[in-house]
């Protein structure tokens, strides 16, 4: 997270420069903003989902319910989400796809090193996890084995306050968004190029 946050500022610069090759208010810009605004409450829905399940159980107990039923790092997957809803409320294609692809390279690095950790904590419980479970992209239909168990969900309202604070961040992003459009509007930031 915190190589994201450092990288944030070099991967947005450009987009600051830029402006969305689709007109304002045209259908197709308008249509790119209000799918980019529900990836990012999707985002926001999966995140706390997902916190309600490993929230103040991480690296302490193997969790393998709720989203963890379908991938492995749903926090991972549900941020890469609103990342690309962040490019589509900007009214670029390209932007999005950007945000994603930069977003899973770093998560799955993250993950792959997470991975390590977690087959020295749980050994043999968590290898037959991964084998079962893909790591990021979910399998909407899922394997019953043993792996999956059903538990008791009990959750950590400090972790969960925590997960919905961060995820504020991405409506943040909306209302970022809108000011860099007004700023261009008002001729106080001149773009050099478009994104399309």
């Amino acid at each position: 997270m915190r190589f994201l946050w450092l990288a944030a500022p070099v991967v947005v610069a450009p987009a600051l420069l830029a402006e969305s090759g689709w007109p304002q208010g045209s259908t197709f810009r308008e249509m790119l903003e209000f799918v980019g605004t529900v990836l990012i409450f999707i985002c926001i829905g999966g995140r706390c989902w997902a916190s309600l399940y490993v929230g103040g159980r991480k690296n302490r107990e193997l969790v393998t319910t709720g989203p963890y039923a379908y991938m492995r790092n749903p926090l991972y997957f549900f941020s890469a989400l609103g990342l690309a809803g962040v490019g589509l409320t900007f009214g670029s294609l390209i932007l999005s796809a950007f945000l994603f692809a930069f977003t899973c390279l770093v998560f799955s690095y993250v993950a792959s090193r997470e991975m390590i950790t977690l087959d020295a904590i749980f050994g043999e419980a968590h290898r037959q996890y991964r084998r079962s479970v893909p790591a990021f992209f979910p399998r909407l239909r899922r394997e019953c084995d043993g792996a999956l168990d059903p538990s008791p969900v009990t959750f950590d309202s400090m972790a969960l306050r925590r997960t919905v604070i961060d995820s504020s961040y991405f409506l943040l992003a909306i209302l970022a968004v809108e000011l860099l459009g007004w700023l261009q509007s008002a001729r106080l930031v001149t773009p050099i190029f478009r994104l399309f």
